[in-house]
């Protein structure tokens, strides 16, 4: 299959662009994530936990640092911990940094699309773990009802079409986030990944 283009059609909503250019790369970390933590005991709903927390600590620390406030999404890690806690479990050490070298003009919005669109598939797994878990299993994280909310004010941003520029650094961001989760995923731990910026 021909890869996605990173520029986005004249009529082409940003979110369907971002979509498209991220279909794999999202089923590859849907695999990779039921792979990795089994999802038939509670300490396989520790282990997904505990790799949530560590690919996300670093992801909300660059947003912290170069997103305006209203691409921000409200912080995950403190829920996440919180659950860990219930369960017994630490909380692990994050992965290595994650950048996107000097920030361009849609950065921001494409990694927050993709923490915020993970919300969505929240939903689904809260009802998977409280089917295994006999609703036992603490659910702070994939219950948060402010990423929803905050999804929904970013889809009246993404639901219209964007610069070329600004749609092309919005993928990037969103790619490098998946590349980001899957090898937390893969292998506990995430590589340093920078991108030039798109107007470099």
């Amino acid at each position: 299959m021909a890869p996605v283009s990173d520029t986005a059609k004249p009529s082409e909503t940003l979110r369907t662009h971002l979509r498209a250019a991220t279909m794999v790369a999202h089923d590859l970390l849907d695999h990779a994530m039921q792979a990795a933590s089994g999802w038939q005991q509670r300490q396989d709903y520790a282990r997904f936990l505990a790799l949530q927390h560590a690919a996300r600590a670093p992801i909300e620390g660059w947003l912290k640092t170069h997103a305006p406030g209203d691409l921000c999404p409200p912080l995950q890690t403190p829920l996440i911990a919180r659950d860990l806690a219930e369960l017994g479990v630490a909380v692990p050490a994050p992965a290595p940094l994650f950048t996107l070298g000097r920030a361009a003009p849609g950065h921001a919005l494409g990694t927050a699309w993709v923490l915020a669109g993970s919300a969505l598939g929240n939903r689904a797994i809260a009802k998977a773990v409280a089917r295994i878990g006999g609703g036992e299993w603490p659910v702070a994280f994939l219950g948060d009802g402010a990423m929803m909310s905050f999804w929904q004010e970013l889809r009246a941003r993404i639901e219209r079409p964007a610069p070329p520029a600004e749609a092309a650094a919005a993928t990037q961001a969103a790619e490098a986030v998946f590349a980001h989760f899957l090898a937390v995923a893969e292998t506990g731990h995430a590589p340093d990944r920078t991108l030039e910026s798109a107007d470099a």
